[in-house]
């Protein structure tokens, strides 16, 4: 074959495709650098997963580094592509490289801000390399670029490239590729721990599902799905060493209930005696209410989360993907606590079912109601219900009970409801909003909101003292987080858009036995509630580190330098003056709590956070 034919745009389209699928088994080979991290499949399912996954997902990042090897390979003569082919393919291996380093220590894969981190990690606190470690890493890198630049430069300069199938073979890992989200798809909707606990390893993937729409067509019953392979034994995530050490825990003949009441998007300043009379009416004085307390999230899945397992965001993805529960309920359960678990909205909309009460058999729906006034209404008189019942047929078990209401989320107030907070608007309508809008009748609809749950709690309190039940009783009450209302200045409204008071400060208040009645100055976590609620209820002797990276929260002295808190994808470092901001793509910047830019520096917190953000990964 003549050079001319070498050289034709076709014919150099095929040698850079078929260079990029020669790197691949390379790739695979690297990236079983993952493998220590995965649990292995133990049914057919997900050894299917397994299997097309590997080679379709690894496939396709490979047909994407493609891309720009195809553009290099027809922008260039055929006797120059070669270098920068090799050097574009030797980066990318060492990426990939790198990032299976860097999940090794973190469970996350590399991006922008873990390169921040490593060059400003001068005393060696986050990464540690020796001197051999760098001459091994430069030795590789050398091997690398020589063994690329051969294989590169044979394939652009070889006639044989023509014969290899190379576009039927990339046809085949995208078929592979669709394959395996078929199968993930299948797997979420059969809650097959098995599949769903594989995602979380391979970098840039972001699997399939269906479940809704499953649903919504009459081909899934999904709490009938839930039921059939709800694993309710004690064994945990090989990927986790969480706990660190057994618990040893010793409760007691009787001790005491626990009532925790969760008002979904409840702001910390919407707590007093004008917004909820009710509640200040019972607490204040006899309850430990604590000033400066930020939820572990700004929306409700890592809110919620960091309040039932007392970790951060960060293990958010691992803990569903492997339905592993909240080692609280665990512990509720193995000691005869009888639950009563009631929301007004879905609990399966936002994983819980297979995540925080992942080890309940019997999970109950979300309450009735045309409105979410309607459903907390409905939810609060099944409440009500329940403990009438249980009264009558078993008042010795001591019971945990959960009320999450939803009215203030969905700006719902009943059409007979008083509206105290005046001028209001009717609705909540997003589009209407600007930065010029004033914020006034949509925070007075919120307040209306709280105003109205408000009064469904103190029912709930007023039974709980007609019934005796009051004086041993813990009762928690706090948000999720919190709602903005253009605050300051900037446009933001709801949550899960940034960090500042306004989305992650959210009131907390405790009562009960054993709780001294006051107020608590210092900075304070949701990641506090499980060790308070271990060691004082149920009778665990294990330091808090041993399951939670926060703190006793009836510690008088407790006042954190920071709190970290999460959205779905970034997460936020709370210190008192500044919040360093790290979104989903590893992008990073630092903000003061009005949400103004500041000089963007690595503080010792937020080095510290890293470390501890790793406690609990397995070795």
């Amino acid at each position: 074959m003549n050079d001319t034919s070498l050289s034709s745009p076709r014919r150099r389209l095929r040698a850079s495709l078929a260079f990029a699928l020669c790197n691949l088994p390379l790739v695979w080979l690297i990236a079983l650098r993952y493998v220590p991290y995965l649990e292995t499949p133990d049914d057919w399912l997900g050894a299917s997963y397994l299997v097309t996954t590997w080679v379709g997902h690894f496939g396709l990042l490979v047909l994407l580094a493609w891309v720009p090897l195809a553009v290099i390979a027809l922008a260039l003569p055929r006797r120059a592509a070669w270098l920068p082919a090799a050097l574009l393919a030797t980066a990318g291996l060492w990426l990939l490289l790198l990032d299976t380093g860097v999940y090794a220590q973190y469970r996350f894969h590399i991006n922008q801000f873990m390169v921040t981190l490593f060059l400003n990690d001068q005393n060696g606190e986050i990464f540690s390399f020796t001197t051999t470690t760098w001459l091994a890493v430069l030795g590789i890198a050398l091997v690398l670029l020589a063994g690329e630049a051969w294989l590169a430069r044979f394939l652009f300069n070889s006639s044989r490239t023509v014969r290899l199938p190379v576009w039927r073979m990339a046809g085949a890992l995208l078929l592979i590729m669709t394959a395996s989200h078929a199968i993930h798809i299948v797997g979420d909707a059969r809650y097959q721990r098995s599949v769903t606990q594989q995602a979380a390893i391979y970098p840039l993937l972001f699997p399939a599902t269906a479940k809704d729409f499953m649903e919504a067509h009459g081909w899934l019953d999904p709490r009938a799905a839930r039921n059939a392979n709800i694993d309710t034994s004690p064994e945990g995530a090989e990927s986790l060493n969480w706990p660190r050490q057994p618990l040893s825990c010793n409760a007691g003949t009787r001790p005491p209930n626990i009532l925790m009441v969760l008002i979904d998007s409840w702001r910390h300043d919407e707590y007093s005696a004008r917004n909820t009379p009710r509640m200040h009416a019972a607490l204040d004085g006899t309850g430990r209410r604590y000033l400066s307390h930020f939820s572990g999230g700004n929306s409700t899945r890592s809110g919620v989360m960091s309040l039932f397992y007392g970790l951060t965001g960060n293990y958010y993805h691992l803990l569903e993907d492997t339905q592993t529960p909240s080692l609280l309920i665990k512990q509720l359960q193995e000691t005869g606590y009888e639950l009563g678990i009631f929301s007004a909205a879905s609990l399966d909309s936002v994983g819980f079912d297979r995540s925080v009460f992942a080890s309940v058999p019997e999970l109950p729906p979300a309450a009735q109601g045309e409105t979410p006034a309607q459903r907390d209404r409905a939810m609060t008189e099944s409440w009500l219900d329940w403990q009438a019942t249980r009264r009558r047929t078993d008042s010795e078990t001591p019971w945990f009970g959960m009320l999450f209401y939803d009215a203030p989320h969905g700006y719902s107030t009943p059409q007979d409801a008083t509206l105290p907070f005046q001028p209001t608007a009717r609705r909540m309508s997003y589009l209407k909003l600007g930065p010029d809008t004033d914020p006034r009748p949509y925070y007075n609809l919120h307040r209306n909101a709280v105003f109205h749950d408000d009064r469904l709690v103190g029912r709930v309190i007023d039974d709980l003292k007609a019934s005796g039940d009051w004086q041993n009783t813990v009762l928690i009450v706090t948000g999720d987080h919190g709602q903005s209302f253009n605050d300051f200045g900037k446009n933001y409204w709801g949550h899960n858009s940034h960090f500042a008071p306004p989305q992650t400060q959210v009131p907390m208040i405790l009562h009960g036995p054993g709780i001294p009645a006051g107020k608590h100055e210092g900075t304070t976590s949701h990641l506090d509630v499980v060790p308070a609620l271990m060691r004082h209820v149920l009778g665990c002797t294990n330091a808090s580190e041993d399951y939670s990276q926060g703190r006793d929260m009836l510690d008088a002295t407790l006042d954190h330098p920071w709190v970290m808190s999460s959205s779905y994808l970034d997460y936020g470092i709370i210190e008192k003056q500044r919040i360093t901001v790290v979104d989903g793509t590893g992008s990073w910047k630092v903000v003061d709590r009005q949400l103004n830019e500041q000089k963007e520096t690595i503080s010792p917190a937020v080095l510290e956070a890293m470390q501890v953000s790793k406690r609990f990964h397995a070795p």
